[in-house]
């Protein structure tokens, strides 16, 4: 994997996160929104983690 597609994913994190959290802040934790962007979250990271152990 090059550094920019580190730089790209960590940004997709990164900006996944703050979504996260704006959606928290006003639809709370049960919220079906909530449940949605906590799961693109979580693909992302797998992702990340994907990319990073097949590369070593």
């Amino acid at each position: 994997m090059t550094w920019a597609m580190d730089i790209l994913i960590l940004e997709l994190i990164r900006e996944k996160k703050a979504e996260l959290l704006n959606i928290v802040e006003h639809y709370g934790f049960n919220h079906l929104k909530t449940i949605q962007c906590s799961q693109e979250l979580d693909h992302l990271l797998n992702l990340n983690e994907k990319i990073k152990y097949s590369s070593m």
